[in-house]
């Protein structure tokens, strides 16, 4: 089974595109809080990255219409994080508030950029994911990728190595659920990252194909809830998002 995660496969018409684009001024980037939650919020080209204090992943969100001329701004699970009313008032959404919590802009922002590793950083924290999650979710497998066409390319190397991240806290997010251990320690022994036209989530025997673009930035890897909710797809699992 091929998975396609939900924003990097989600397609608009030209006309669709050209009204998120219209519309792009009323979202102001920005540091925000909704309650105890505190935000950034920056612009990526016609998306958006997120980030939330206390959470090292920068999360892209995918825009998408909303009644009354407002919008939604959604993970690459599908999940809408944030709605933005048609007169500006922004709503964040969590787990925690699942009904939503009004968000303020409290100050400025930056756009972050991809951390910089070196080949052998990157083998040994490959290591430092698989340890632990074999203590924290008891369940043993390996991080792998092709380290010859990665040691020659640093740009390369730190989008795998985001990648890498994100699939080991997509994991160990989907592994919160009992059953998902049992079908996972069945059917996975290794996570393989490689390079694709866009992000893609397979299976080829034991081992988990997790694909990234190399041109599309942090939009060229998946989040670790679309790791996650792709992963409850493949073993048929229901994962809440």
């Amino acid at each position: 089974m091929c998975v396609f995660f939900a924003g990097a496969a989600h397609a608009q018409s030209e006309m669709a595109q050209r009204l998120t684009k219209e519309h792009v001024g009323d979202i102001e980037p920005g540091s925000y809080t909704a309650g105890h939650v505190a935000f950034s919020l920056d612009t990526y080209g016609d998306k958006y990255l997120i980030r939330f204090q206390g959470d090292p992943e920068v999360y892209v969100l995918y825009t998408d219409h909303a009644p009354l001329g407002g919008r939604a701004l959604k993970f690459d699970s599908g999940a809408i994080v944030i709605r933005v009313a048609g007169w500006g008032g922004m709503t964040l959404y969590t787990a925690d508030a699942p009904s939503g919590v009004p968000a303020e802009r409290s100050g400025d922002t930056f756009t972050p950029s991809l951390t910089p590793v070196s080949l052998s950083d990157m083998q040994n924290a490959a290591e430092d994911e698989a340890e632990h999650l074999a203590y924290s979710r008891r369940v043993h497998l390996n991080f792998t990728a092709d380290w010859n066409a990665l040691a020659g390319d640093a740009r390369l190397r730190a989008l795998a190595f985001d990648a890498m991240e994100n699939a080991s806290r997509g994991i160990d997010r989907f592994l919160v659920l009992p059953k998902a251990r049992d079908a996972f320690a069945k059917r996975i022994e290794q996570v393989r990252l490689g390079l694709g036209n866009k992000p893609v989530m397979f299976m080829s025997g034991k081992t988990l194909n997790i694909t990234f673009n190399a041109l599309g930035g942090y939009a060229g890897r998946a989040s670790s809830r679309g790791i996650a909710r792709a992963l409850g797809q493949i073993l048929q699992i229901n994962v809440p998002d």
